[in-house]
């Protein structure tokens, strides 16, 4: 599932793979990095049938009817980032990212595959703090999915991480005080235009991307579903994995409070 986002001069990346691009990256001062990083909140927006958990209990409570659902550990896999840059024309080069080609014709910087554990309690969390060269750029792509083994950082990454052979996301807790696992593939990508285009200097950006953790295992109608029936074949499979994929939504946030800044740092 592809999400667009129109982004104030908001950047996010980390500085692993260069492509050699033949435009702007000669110009003068381009070699003073910019600062620049991405942050993740699962605070989401939970149904008024929810009761939630206060952020200093460490987890997120949900309840609904007769029904609990208490989450202690929350990760997604970033198997992709980018961060393109204005005007330049470029040639491939090894990417760092899961995928065989880049996606996009410029892919200024790119991502090893990695995990973002997501502060459950509702915390905005930094997942990553890193350098651009200076320049402007115009967009950046993240993308939650399954890491296949395309690449020795694709294979090294599941060679660590076992338990994410097959899996973009984890998730567990408890459901009605019985201890539960949930490992699902759902996809999601999160395109962003930055208007203006983002001049990366020293001053820094960050972009956050919240995460609607509290309607993950919930039906339209809000009620709760076991976790344990969203796993693979599960009844509640296909409902839990188009739920997780429509719950990213990024947002410039330079004062990390987990609020779009275009809100005055206020509100979604």
């Amino acid at each position: 599932m592809r999400t667009n986002y129109l982004v104030s001069a908001g950047a996010l990346a980390i500085t692993v793979a260069l492509s050699a691009c033949s435009s702007d990256s000669t110009r003068p001062g381009s070699t003073t990095p910019g600062a620049v990083s991405l942050s993740f909140a699962a605070t989401g927006s939970a149904t008024t049938s929810a009761s939630v958990a206060s952020p200093s209990s460490g987890v997120l409570a949900l309840t609904a009817a007769t029904d609990s659902l208490v989450i202690t550990k929350a990760q997604v896999v970033l198997a992709r980032l980018e961060l393109q840059r204005a005007g330049a024309t470029c040639t491939s080069t090894e990417s760092a990212g899961d995928d065989q080609k880049s996606d996009s014709s410029c892919a200024e910087l790119e991502l090893a595959p990695s995990i973002v554990s997501l502060a459950v309690n509702g915390a905005v969390t930094q997942a990553l703090n890193s350098s651009v060269p200076s320049g402007t750029y115009t967009a950046f792509e993240a993308k939650i999915r399954a890491v296949e083994a395309r690449k020795s950082a694709s294979t090294a990454f599941l060679a660590a991480h076992p338990e994410f052979v097959g899996a973009s996301v984890r998730v567990e807790g408890t459901f009605n005080g019985k201890a539960f696992t949930y490992t699902g593939a759902p996809e999601a990508e999160l395109e962003g235009l930055f208007s203006p285009p983002l001049v990366a200097d020293s001053t820094g950006a960050n972009i956050t991307i919240n995460v609607d953790l509290a309607n993950w295992f919930r039906t339209s109608g809000g009620t709760l579903v076991d976790p344990t029936t969203a796993n693979a074949g599960g009844t509640n499979a296909s409902l839990v994995s188009g739920n997780i994929s429509r719950s990213f939504k990024a947002f410039r946030d330079d004062n990390h409070d987990g609020h779009d800044d275009r809100d005055g740092g206020s509100g979604r």
